[in-house]
């Protein structure tokens, strides 16, 4: 498996009929992050806290709506946030989405929702621990992105076997460690790999 193709709606945008290539392939996988949320300007750790998309991000699901009309997918797969479950509801129309946790992103414990001036203020040693080893480093009530990793391949590998056409719309760190996977790079160098907001990955 590797990356085909992908998209962003606003630098990139999608020529039309973009994916009639693609209709009669038996096996194929939409990789797509969720659209902008409220409160992005400020850098804050978001994982497990469940927030909305903005105006921008409702427009970013809108566009995949209409890039993925008449598109014969045969399964929707989402994480169990809102920011990913009403992006992909839009999508998917009358198709059922299937929610899992295994596409919920990184919980990121007591740090959770908190902003980066926050904990470097308040968690100074831990803050700059994790910067060291962001693999490995677990956070109180949370994971590492180890332990991201070894809930999110387990679900992915046998999707990935599958002769479907499937789209999967999740969070910026477990499309990070999926592209890891995919492109044989060490997890240490997951930050290489800069998601956009509403960007998607075509991976076949």
């Amino acid at each position: 498996m590797k990356i085909r193709r992908s998209y962003r709606p606003e630098s990139n945008p999608l020529p039309e009929n973009p994916f009639e290539e693609y209709a009669h392939e038996d096996s194929l996988i939409f990789l797509l992050r969720h659209g902008q949320i409220q409160g992005h300007e400020e850098k804050r750790f978001i994982g497990a806290t469940d927030v909305l998309l903005d105006d921008t991000g409702l427009s970013q699901a809108g566009y995949w709506q209409k890039a993925f009309s008449g598109f014969p997918l045969d399964t929707v797969y989402s994480s169990r946030l809102q920011r990913c479950d009403k992006t992909a509801r839009r999508i998917a129309g009358n198709m059922p989405v299937i929610n899992t946790q295994a596409l919920n992103e990184i919980h990121m414990g007591e740090w959770d929702g908190k902003t980066f001036e926050e904990i470097k203020a308040y968690r100074p040693e831990e803050f700059i621990k994790r910067g060291e080893d962001l693999c490995s480093y677990r956070l109180l009530g949370g994971e590492s992105f180890q332990d991201l990793s070894d809930r999110v391949l387990p679900f992915f590998n046998p999707l990935a076997q599958k002769k479907e056409k499937m789209l999967i719309v999740t969070h910026a760190g477990v499309i990070r460690v999926i592209l890891c996977h995919v492109l044989n790079l060490p997890l240490k160098d997951l930050f290489q790999i800069k998601p956009a907001y509403g960007e998607l990955f075509i991976l076949g």
